[in-house]
């Protein structure tokens, strides 16, 4: 069972290695569990991206949007103005944006 698992894993990273960026994609969910699903990039796309937008004054009314995506361009950039923040970071491995970053 064990040299199954070993030739699955084999399999699965080394098929395709000319270009075989995987991420985890999702599109405005408010809990980053549901932002797990796994998706192969496209040849033009290098960078796995997270952007986290959060809104609200207070912890009653803050809410939380995550999206994932692959993305040709790493457009790394923060901004809070109190009321609202928008974050989003990028990486290049293999399903390296399984957490997104929470600024406030």
């Amino acid at each position: 069972m064990k040299l199954y698992v070993v030739v699955f894993l084999c399999v699965l990273l080394c098929a395709d290695q000319v270009h075989s960026l995987v991420c985890f994609t999702c599109e405005q969910q408010s809990r980053n569990w549901r932002c797990l699903k796994p998706t192969k990039c496209s040849s033009q796309d290098n960078y796995c991206l997270t952007t986290v937008t959060t809104t609200g004054l207070s912890f009653l009314t803050r809410k939380r949007k995550i999206s994932k995506r692959c993305s040709p361009v790493c457009p790394a950039f923060h901004m809070n103005l109190g009321f609202v923040s928008y974050s989003s970071s990028c990486c290049q491995h293999f399903l390296c944006n399984l957490w997104g970053r929470w600024r406030t």
